[in-house]
């Protein structure tokens, strides 16, 4: 009896570390929405999640017949034993929308410090060495 029950557990077990939690889309502003989906652990579809979500907001738009504009994307792989997260926050735009601004380019770059100018240093005084006269020599080895 003990052995059909953990043998049931452990089946839903397995089970259960296969299943794909989606939410979404959910309004979260003017003409903006998230997906969120996540995948358990030892799932094969954690290459397809990030392709999954981008064609599910896609749809999304195409059936408002709008065009879809990635906001953000936010992915979270989970250590081993874990779930992996994707969330994406988009738009749907309009026709009259399509062609909207790009947004400038982010640049990270730390801000330099002030350079001060080195001042010149003298030239050293090279002396010749001095030796002491050859007859003041003496050999102590023996």
């Amino acid at each position: 009896m003990v052995i059909k029950a953990l043998i049931i557990i452990s089946g839903f077990a397995l089970l259960g570390g296969c299943s794909t939690v989606s939410v979404g889309p959910i309004p979260a502003g003017p003409d903006s929405y998230i997906i969120s989906k996540e995948i358990s652990a030892f799932s094969s579809e954690e290459d397809q999640l990030l392709s999954s979500i981008l064609s599910q907001a896609n749809e999304y738009c195409v059936e408002q017949q709008r065009y879809m504009e990635v906001k953000h994307l936010n992915e979270y792989s989970g250590f081993f034993g874990n779930e992996t997260k994707t969330t994406l926050m988009f738009s749907c735009l309009s026709e009259k929308q399509k062609n909207y601004e790009q947004l400038a380019p982010v640049v990270i770059a730390a801000p330099t410090p002030e350079v001060k100018p080195v001042p010149a240093t003298p030239e050293p005084v090279v002396e010749e060495p001095s030796f002491p006269p050859k007859n003041k020599l003496t050999n102590y080895a023996f």
